[in-house]
C-alpha cells in the first residue's frame, strides 16, 4: 500500500497545466496565441501583380445574427424569421422564388447578396429593381416610411423605372372585388354575401382539399406576413415616383465619399423610427458607370465592399445589401474570385441558355410555351448557411423564366425531343 501527502495531485487528475502548443496557430512563431473563435487573421492574396492584403475579417461580423431577442421592440411588416434558423430575421428580395432558393425564405438582415450574370442580358437588373421596389411598395401600402433605400451609382432615372405591384388579370380582380364586398355588411348585400359564401364553399375544386403541406404552410405564412413580399408587373411603374424620403441616390466619384454618404444616410434614417435600410448596388464595376481607373482597382474594390459590410453590421437587424454585376466582364480574374470567396455572404449567377438549347426548347415546347425557360440559376453561396460549413452550392439544378409579371425559378429538366415514327417504313 502506498501513501501520498495531502495536496499532492495524482497523475491524470486535477487541473492540467497550460500547454502553449495547444494554442498555437500552425506556422506561427512560438508564443503566438490562436485568435478567438470566429476571428480570422489577415489574409494575403497572391495575384499576378503581387501580394494583395485584404482587411482583417474581424472588421466584419463573421456570422450576422439578426437575433429577435435583442430587437423585441422592433416590429416591421417586411421582416419575418428565417425558415431554417428562427433567431435570424429576413427581408424579401422582391422575388418570391429567389427568396425560396436562398433557403431562409428571404435575405437575412445584415447580409449581402451578389447577383452575377453571364452574357449581355439584363435579368439581374430586373431583380435588383424588384428588391428596391419591394421597400417602396411596403411604404405605400402601410402608409408609413418603414423602409429607406440607398442606391449607389445611379440617379433618379432608376427610381422612375421601378415596377409597381401586379394588379392581376380580369378574373383575379373580379375575385378580389367579390371578397371585398363580402366583408361589407349592409341591408342590401348581407343576403348576397351569404349566398356567395355558400356557393364558394361548394364550388371548391377537389384539388384544394388534397393540397400538400408546403402549400398550407406558404398560405399561412402569407396571411401572417401579408406585406412581406409582392408580385410586380414590369410593364408598370410606381407612381408617384419615389422621392428623397424613400430613396437616396449616391453618385460615384470616389469610394471614400460614397462610404461617408452611406454612413450619414444610415445614421439619419435610423435615428428616428423603426426602419429597414435596403442598399442596392446595380451594375457594379460596369465600365460604363465605374470607368476603367481607380474604381475597378482590386485593392479599392476590396476595401470598399469590406467597409460597406462594416456599416451593414453596425446596426443589427436593420440593413441588407444586394449588388448585381456582369460576371462575364471579370471572368477568370482575381477580383471576381475574391468577391465570391470573401466579400459577399450570398452569391447566385444567372446563365442564359446557349442558342442551340433555345432552339431545342422552341421545337419541343411549341404547343406549351409556358415551359420554355431562359437560363440557369446557379447558387454558389447561401447567406449564413454556407458560412456554417453546409454545402449549398447548386449548379445547373435550377432554371428561370422572366415574364412581365413574374421571375419564375424551378428545378431544371432537360427537354426530350420525341422521334417521329414513319408508319410507312415500319415493318411488323
Amino acid at each position: 500500500m502506498s501513501f501520498r501527502r495531502r495536496g499532492d495531485v495524482i497523475s491524470g487528475r486535477g487541473p492540467v497545466p497550460s500547454n502553449p502548443m495547444l494554442n498555437r496557430v500552425p506556422g506561427a512563431r512560438p508564443g503566438s496565441v490562436m485568435p478567438a473563435r470566429g476571428v480570422v487573421p489577415n489574409r494575403i492574396i497572391k495575384a499576378d501583380t503581387g501580394d494583395r492584403r485584404i482587411p482583417a475579417a474581424t472588421e466584419v461580423a463573421a456570422v450576422p445574427s439578426g437575433d429577435f431577442s435583442k430587437n423585441k421592440g422592433f416590429k416591421h411588416p417586411g421582416v419575418k424569421p428565417s425558415s431554417v434558423l428562427s433567431n435570424i430575421s429576413c427581408i424579401s428580395t422582391g422575388t418570391k422564388d429567389i427568396d425560396t432558393i436562398l433557403v431562409h425564405g428571404g435575405l437575412p438582415t445584415n447580409t449581402s447578396l451578389l447577383i452575377e450574370e453571364d452574357g449581355s442580358t439584363d435579368f439581374s437588373g430586373v431583380l435588383i429593381k424588384k428588391f428596391v421596389a419591394e421597400g417602396i411598395v411596403q411604404n405605400r401600402r402601410t402608409g408609413k416610411l418603414i423602409n429607406h433605400c440607398i442606391v449607389i451609382g445611379m440617379d433618379s432615372t432608376f427610381g422612375n423605372e421601378l415596377p409597381d405591384v401586379y394588379a392581376g388579370n380580369r378574373k383575379e380582380r373580379k375575385k378580389k372585388l367579390v371578397k371585398e364586398q363580402e366583408g361589407k355588411l349592409s341591408v342590401s348585400n348581407i343576403n348576397a354575401g351569404n349566398e356567395l359564401k355558400i356557393a364558394w364553399r361548394y364550388r371548391k375544386d377537389i384539388a384544394d382539399a388534397t393540397s400538400n403541406m408546403n402549400t398550407a404552410i406558404r398560405e399561412l405564412d402569407e396571411s401572417k406576413y401579408p406585406e412581406y413580399n409582392h408580385q410586380f408587373d414590369l410593364t408598370t411603374s410606381i407612381r408617384p415616383s419615389p422621392d428623397s424620403s424613400e430613396i437616396t441616390y449616391i453618385p460615384l466619384d470616389n469610394y471614400k465619399n460614397v462610404l461617408d454618404s452611406v454612413k450619414r444616410t444610415v445614421e439619419r434614417e435610423l435615428k428616428n423610427g423603426d426602419k429597414m435600410i435596403r442598399i442596392a448596388v446595380p451594375y457594379m464595376l460596369n465600365p460604363m458607370i465605374y470607368g476603367c481607373d481607380d474604381l475597378i482597382d482590386f485593392d479599392s474594390v476590396a476595401a470598399f465592399i469590406f467597409n460597406l459590410r462594416r456599416i451593414i453590421n453596425s446596426h443589427e437587424g436593420r440593413l441588407s445589401m444586394v449588388a448585381s454585376m456582369s460576371s462575364e466582364l471579370y471572368e477568370d480574374t482575381v477580383l471576381l474570385s475574391k468577391l465570391e470567396e470573401l466579400l459577399f455572404d450570398g452569391i447566385i449567377r444567372l446563365v442564359p441558355f446557349p442558342h442551340e438549347l433555345n432552339v431545342l426548347m422552341e421545337k419541343v415546347y411549341k404547343t406549351q410555351r409556358e415551359k420554355i425557360k431562359q437560363g440557369y440559376v446557379d447558387i454558389y453561396r447561401v447567406p449564413i448557411v454556407s458560412s456554417m460549413g453546409l454545402m449549398e452550392k447548386r449548379l445547373k439544378e435550377y432554371s428561370f423564366k422572366n415574364s412581365k409579371t413574374n421571375f419564375h425559378v424551378e428545378q431544371w429538366s432537360i427537354p426530350v425531343e420525341e422521334e417521329e415514327v414513319d408508319d410507312k417504313s415500319t415493318d411488323f
